[in-house]
């Protein structure tokens, strides 16, 4: 399998200053960035950057976080560019792949939101308290290419991973519910009938 410069099959540019509390246009943030490789369905509202900028994000972009303790990476899909237009903050880069029939964009996410390559990027970030990724190691990043096959077969196998994590974390939680509800009723009743 070959290893590629990530600057090699993709442009890679910075997100653009945006200006919050307007309503023209939405901006993905950091923080929308959870390592799932999705946006959530809500995003901020702001106004369009300056002219000049690269422009809206389009869909097969993937934006990842430049700054923080982790560069998480998602996928700009249809669903999220219905509406109002869609930008990237000046947090993050957008990597445009130059042939999205040779690099599937999904695959690209999840091998950026692997723990292995997000120690290879945590290597190159800067500064102490705010961390931050240059471009420069980002477009170095070597990144494998398995066939389209693969690289759908991986997206899949990520796809059913956060769905088991996703149902084990629900099922926790409602376990938990379950057994402190119990524990309230066993409390309120009278202590001869609260054997085991």
């Amino acid at each position: 399998m070959n290893a590629i410069p990530l600057q090699a099959c993709a442009s890679i540019f910075s997100g653009s200053a945006v200006v919050r509390g307007s309503s023209d246009s939405r901006a993905v943030m950091v923080g929308d960035l959870d390592g799932s490789g999705v946006l959530p369905r809500l995003l901020t509202r702001v106004g369009a950057p300056p002219s000049g900028t690269l422009g809206a994000l389009h869909t097969g972009d993937v934006v990842i976080s430049l700054r923080g303790n982790s560069n998480n990476a998602a996928v700009i899909d249809p669903v999220d560019l219905e509406g109002a237009p869609l930008f990237a903050t000046l947090d993050l880069a957008v990597i445009r792949l130059a042939d999205l029939e040779s690099v599937c964009p999904h695959y690209l996410a999840t091998f950026l939101n692997l723990p292995v390559t997000q120690v290879v990027l945590s290597d190159s970030r800067e500064g102490s308290a705010a961390k931050r990724l240059p471009l420069g190691p980002l477009k170095s990043l070597e990144v494998p290419i398995p066939d389209w096959p693969r690289q759908l077969a991986i997206v899949a196998l990520a796809r059913a991973a956060a769905e088991e994590r996703r149902l084990a974390d629900q099922l926790a939680r409602l376990r938990s519910t379950l057994i402190n509800h119990c524990l309230a009723e066993a409390a309120a009743l009278p202590m001869k009938e609260a054997t085991l």
